[in-house]
């Protein structure tokens, strides 16, 4: 019996460091691990074809802005399509203008922070 128990104590020792490998890192190809998304609101500040500036209550950041970024404003949706009708892009600055409230959904990448989306709360506009 104790030598039974002894087989399966050595078995579980010599197997234990096959579980505790790490993850192997994202092959060529594949998507890496999803990153955190955080949240900034405040008031557009700057605004360019690349980039966004944000001015919140305790804090100012600026985001970079690419394609891939998708913007939520009034009568957005209606001008992407008809611009991807026409194959145009559609810049940021169409739809995000200098003293609007927004809310930036974003990725911290050390360096710089990528908006992953902007969202008009409130426009310049309606503001005053």
């Amino acid at each position: 019996m104790k030598r039974v128990l002894f087989l399966a104590v050595a078995l579980t020792v010599a197997a234990a460091p096959a579980f505790a490998q790490e993850t192997k890192p994202a092959a060529k190809g594949e998507k890496p691990a999803a990153m955190k998304v955080l949240s900034a609101a405040g008031t557009v500040s700057a605004v360019s074809a690349d980039s966004l500036t944000v001015k919140g209550k305790t804090a100012e950041w600026t985001f970079a802005v690419d394609d891939k970024t998708k913007v939520q404003a009034m009568g957005a949706s209606h001008k992407t399509a008809a611009a991807k009708a026409e194959s145009k892009p559609t810049p940021i600055t169409d739809f995000v203008k200098v003293g609007d409230e927004v809310t930036v959904k974003y990725h911290d990448m050390g360096a710089t922070k990528h908006a992953a989306s902007v969202r008009v709360t409130r426009g310049a506009a309606a503001k005053k």
